[in-house]
């Protein structure tokens, strides 16, 4: 049907195929979903620990890469601070000032800068 043919038709035969169509679509049944879309389209039900073998975590790469360098700081910190030359070096809890002797003679020496004289 070409569009100078759909002039040529009335208002009425018009109504008459659009009442004709919504009967038609009443009357029709959409077929039914075949068994196997159930296993495409929801998940599979298994165990939460499961999980923990075959799951996955979904983040942006610069997160990741923020946390691996955060983890890495963290360690080496750690270790590089509780390493014994670092634990022999800081100050006793308690001190003694049993065996304290001061000193004989106090010679205070004032460092300026480097263009001026000392």
């Amino acid at each position: 049907m070409e569009p100078s043919d759909d002039r040529e038709l009335g208002d009425d035969r018009r109504l008459d195929d659009d009442r004709e169509l919504d009967r038609i679509l009443q009357q029709w049944q959409a077929p039914g979903a075949p068994p196997s879309l159930r296993a495409k389209v929801l998940p599979r039900q298994s165990h939460w620990w499961q999980w923990f073998a075959t799951g996955t975590i979904r983040i942006p790469v610069p997160v990741g890469i923020a946390m691996l360098l955060a983890v890495a700081a963290l360690l080496y910190f750690r270790t590089y601070l509780t390493t014994p030359e670092r634990q022999a070096a800081q100050p006793a809890t308690s001190v003694s000032l049993a065996d304290f002797q001061p000193v004989k003679q106090l010679e205070p020496r004032v460092i300026g800068r480097a263009n001026e004289g000392n």
